[in-house]
């Protein structure tokens, strides 16, 4: 997948990444905050980067958008193939 190809179902995929991202946080003893959608998206991406999951994004790339599309393409590389999102 090139660098500036557009993901479809991105929104389908930070969806199933927050639901994923939860739980693997849970299983770790972890509660990450259930508030605002753009909090649970922040909480998520800082605890992939934390367990190094996901790399960290250049701080002035830390925006939603660059975010949520972090998020999605972490998800998207984890899916097999045959998965209906990807």
């Amino acid at each position: 997948m090139s660098k500036t190809a557009k993901l479809l179902n991105e929104d389908k995929l930070v969806k199933k990444a927050l639901e994923v991202g939860f739980k693997m946080a849970k299983m770790q003893g972890l509660e990450l905050p259930s508030s605002s959608q753009p909090i649970k998206i922040k909480a998520v991406y800082l605890f992939l980067v934390e367990v190094n999951q996901i790399p960290p994004l250049p701080a002035d790339k830390l925006d939603g958008a660059n975010i949520k599309k972090r998020l999605a393409i972490w998800l998207h590389s984890a899916l097999p193939d045959n998965d209906p999102l990807k």
